[in-house]
């Protein structure tokens, strides 16, 4: 799936759409998921080529998702190494219980907080929230919001 950006095209594997797909809420009793996107950048294109789903370390609820650091720093080092540096953190995904989702304060503190502190291989990040009926993105860079969209994925 390819979406057309601020100033570059985004393009969703089928891998990870299909992770998303997984783990919508679309039952009372789903708990939020969530984890790292990774991928790769290029001049006016960013590829986002894998998502890592959630761990028996990470806290789920209805209504939070709590990703564990250590698996998640795992998945990234795996995803860089195997592809020897160019497939790197792009950021993070999770859903909500909600047809067309938008990001809590928390969810926006918690974000702008870890692309804030770590150090990083990227000046472009995205937060995906996936509803029911629509996924939401969020596109930062320099650690700011410069663009938000919802999507309807077939």
């Amino acid at each position: 799936m390819n979406i057309e950006c601020y100033n570059f095209t985004l393009s969703l594997s089928d891998i990870v759409l299909n992770i998303f797909k997984k783990h919508v809420q679309y039952d009372v009793h789903l708990p939020e998921s969530g984890g790292i996107l990774t991928g790769k950048l290029y001049e006016d294109l960013v590829e986002i080529l894998n998502c890592s789903e959630p761990t028996v370390s990470d806290k789920q609820s209805r209504y939070n998702f709590n990703r564990s650091y250590k698996a998640a720093q795992i998945f990234i080092n795996e995803k860089f190494e195997k592809s020897k540096g160019k497939e790197i953190y792009l950021g993070e995904w999770h859903t909500h219980p909600e047809d067309n989702p938008t990001p809590s304060v928390t969810d926006i503190k918690n974000f702008t907080k870890t692309i804030s502190k770590n150090k990083l291989n990227s000046n472009t990040h995205f937060m995906i929230i996936i509803g029911i009926k629509s996924i939401y993105i969020g596109i930062y860079t320099e650690r700011k919001l410069i663009e938000n969209k919802n999507f309807i994925i077939e």
